[in-house]
């Protein structure tokens, strides 16, 4: 439902992270850089995670989960993302030391929240809960007219 993802490594101590933005919503997952032979499953885990916290119902997450059971590694095609990913390392690089974040997924709610101008200033949990919206509907949709 989200299409495709977006990272990049962000260098802090005490560890190093990667950010990783969804194409459509811009919806932001962070994971610890330790370890990239676990990178993908750790993504996918984080990512799911967070998407029940902004409040996807769980059959959407479990559907977007199977579509993220295999995961490729390319360079970034859209020059709109770069910049909100680079615009969203900025923001990280602020916000990292605040103590007002006790974890990881405390600053992924932060920036579910963080608005950018290319989604028409519309939040990015916001955005991907519409989207998931849409295609339950479209779903239901189609499902009534089989009947």
């Amino acid at each position: 439902m989200l299409g495709d993802w977006y990272a990049n490594l962000f260098y802090s101590r005490p560890q190093q992270l990667v950010l990783c933005m969804n194409e459509r919503s811009l919806l932001v997952v962070i994971v610890p850089a330790r370890d990239s032979n676990s990178l993908a499953p750790r993504f996918r885990d984080a990512a799911i995670a967070h998407l029940r916290r902004i409040g996807v119902p769980d059959a959407a997450v479990e559907a977007e989960a199977r579509a993220m059971s295999e995961l490729a590694f390319g360079p970034t095609a859209s020059r709109r993302l770069l910049g909100c990913l680079n615009e969203a390392a900025f923001a990280l690089s602020c916000e990292w030391e605040r103590p007002r974040f006790s974890s990881l997924a405390d600053l992924q709610m932060y920036f579910a929240e963080y608005i950018y101008s290319t989604t028409g200033y519309r939040r990015p949990g916001e955005l991907a809960l519409e989207l998931f919206r849409a295609a339950g509907a479209a779903a239901n949709a189609a499902q009534s007219r089989i009947h």
